[in-house]
């Protein structure tokens, strides 16, 4: 809805937009810790919530058993499947995209895995060429 908003208010004005998605495929799989880190620290968030998130982070370990075969390695990005945090952990990495000083003809919209910014302008090449 969003975006359709977005695009709407637009044309009201005669003007055009332009769509770029992306779909982060094995998004929460590859979540960078070390941009989420940062991103808690600079938003200002509780000391202890950055605390307890860099333990959550540190010492990880995968493993995969079969029969008499056992493999462990480090984890160093990403989320468990099915974490109850993984969703909120990948919105702070959002967060640099979205809070960036875009004018009033770019919006970003995220949901989940997916990142749409749309831009617009009086013609195509405009909206095209439009710097955030």
């Amino acid at each position: 809805m969003a975006v359709k908003e977005f695009v709407e208010d637009g044309f009201t004005s005669g003007e055009v937009a332009t769509l770029v998605s992306l779909d982060v495929e094995g998004a929460f799989n590859t979540a960078w810790w070390q941009n989420i880190l940062k991103s808690l620290k600079v938003s200002g968030y509780l000391r202890k919530l950055c605390n307890l998130t860099r333990s959550y982070f540190s010492q990880r370990q995968a493993t995969l058993q079969t029969n008499n075969i056992r493999l462990e390695t480090e984890v160093t990005k990403g989320f468990p499947q099915g974490s109850c945090c993984g969703p909120g952990l990948w919105s702070l990495q959002y967060n640099s995209l979205l809070n960036l000083n875009y004018t009033n003809r770019t919006k970003s919209i995220a949901f989940a895995d997916d990142l749409i910014i749309v831009t617009r302008g009086k013609t195509v090449k405009e909206a095209e060429n439009r710097k955030h």
